[in-house]
């Protein structure tokens, strides 16, 4: 008898893939974070636009590894004190095995390794006596006393002897003064020969870390850029696979080309399908059909209901700062060159030339070169001032990247179609919300 699978458990668009895990670029990125966890002292920076899949990759690599993630998610509020703070607050005994098993070990700043893993453990390595704990005093006790003084001293030995990787999130949230002041503790990390690993949607954080002379022959970057179409369509043919449905190629091709080279999409718009036609739970070898239409309406239903959020987004970027009194569409046609085939998550200053004589926008006031250059200064500051980030531009490389790739999938498939967008078809839509 043929067993039903509910489509959430293939076409996960949430949480980590099993079945329709891909690994892309044959692996590649896997292998050079493995690498750079191993070589003990390293700076691994993982990096990418929004939703390429950088919390998926490590917390695949680790469970290979057998490597349990201590995250700390930062946020604008916190300093460099709540940012040691963080990690050690959730520090998880149970979840961690030592790496040592020796009965006794001598370490550094006269701390000593034994015993069962937990705090009494920790503050054995980090040292009794620098911590003011006495024999006599209990687990909750010596946690209070380590949490109560943070620092990276007593994180160090932690990540050291146990499984335990230091995993940093959204580290381009924290003020710039205390990204400073992290990166320059950094180096106690990999004298002692821990590696850490950054995860970041931005450029800034890099060239702080780069910046930093001490880390120089330390840093292993690992930067996610779109995923392929055949990486895309992977996905797409292993989930119809395991479900034993024979969809269209044009189908699925379809999808994994309009997904903007992101999974999540990919994902969400397989189980999009079945949705659509009210199957939930499916049975294996079950007939279904699917045709270029259901993928028309799965795409605009997932760019209509999942990142609807964009339309606020959209709607403040296209009308821009002081409408009216802008001399040139400015804001409108940096929106228009990411529209443009081959999809690229960054463009090159001279890039965005480029693209704007590719238009051929006559009916629009094309702005001359200082007018762009203008823009793109200030378009840091009115995305904060409106509450959302979808673009960075760097002065100093000269390239303006996408942050939210996302949004390039939205602005194609935020409105019914009967057929592919055409270039045409994305400027009368953008023209119509200008002209409001």
């Amino acid at each position: 008898m043929a067993k039903k699978i509910n489509i959430k458990d293939i076409f996960n668009g949430l949480g980590m893939p099993d079945i329709t895990y891909v690994a892309q670029e044959n692996g590649e990125y896997e292998e050079d974070l493995k690498l750079g966890i191993e070589e003990r002292g390293t700076l691994c920076l993982l990096t990418g636009s929004s939703k390429t899949g950088k919390t998926t990759l490590y917390k695949r690599v680790f469970s290979m590894m057998k490597k349990e993630p201590l995250i700390v998610r930062c946020d604008s509020t916190i300093n460099a004190e709540e940012f040691w703070k963080r990690p050690l607050e959730r520090i998880d005994f149970d979840r961690l095995t030592s790496l040592q098993q020796t009965d006794l070990t001598e370490v550094s700043a006269g701390g000593k390794i034994g015993g069962n893993i937990g705090w009494a453990w920790l503050a054995g390595l980090i040292g009794e006596v620098s911590l003011g704990i006495k024999k006599s005093s209990s687990e909750t006790e010596i946690r209070e006393k380590i949490v109560s003084k943070p620092s990276p001293a007593h994180l160090i030995p932690l990540l050291k002897f146990s499984n335990a990787v230091l995993v940093v999130e959204d580290f381009h949230y924290l003020d710039e003064n205390v990204q400073k002041e992290i990166f320059q503790q950094w180096k106690a990390f990999t004298d002692e020969e821990v590696s850490v690993l950054v995860v970041g949607t931005t450029h800034h954080g890099v060239d702080l870390a780069y910046a930093n002379s001490d880390l120089v022959g330390r840093i292993q970057q690992i930067d996610l850029g779109r995923w392929s179409e055949s990486d895309l369509l992977q996905i797409a043919n292993k989930g119809f696979d395991t479900l034993d449905v024979k969809a269209p190629s044009s189908v699925l091709s379809l999808i994994a080309k309009e997904s903007s080279g992101l999974p999540i999409i990919t994902q969400q718009t397989c189980a999009q399908l079945f949705s659509d036609k009210k199957i939930f739970e499916f049975k294996v070898g079950a007939k279904v059909e699917f045709n270029e239409q259901d993928a028309f309406d799965a795409l605009n239903k997932i760019a209509s209901t999942k990142y609807k959020q964009f339309d606020s987004w959209y709607s403040r970027l296209t009308i821009g700062p002081r409408k009216r009194a802008r001399k040139y569409d400015t804001y409108e046609i940096l929106l228009l060159v990411f529209t443009l085939d081959p999809l690229k998550y960054e463009l090159k200053r001279h890039e965005i030339d480029d693209r704007i004589k590719e238009l051929n926008l006559s009916f629009l006031k094309v702005p001359p070169a200082p007018s762009i250059n203008s823009t793109l200064s200030a378009l840091g500051k009115f995305q904060k001032n409106n509450g959302f980030e979808l673009f960075e531009w760097s002065k100093r490389d000269q390239v303006i990247y996408v942050l939210e790739p996302a949004f390039l999938f939205f602005l194609r498939w935020r409105n019914p179609r009967n057929s592919l967008p055409s270039l045409i078809d994305i400027i009368d839509v953008l023209l119509k919300n200008f002209s409001k």
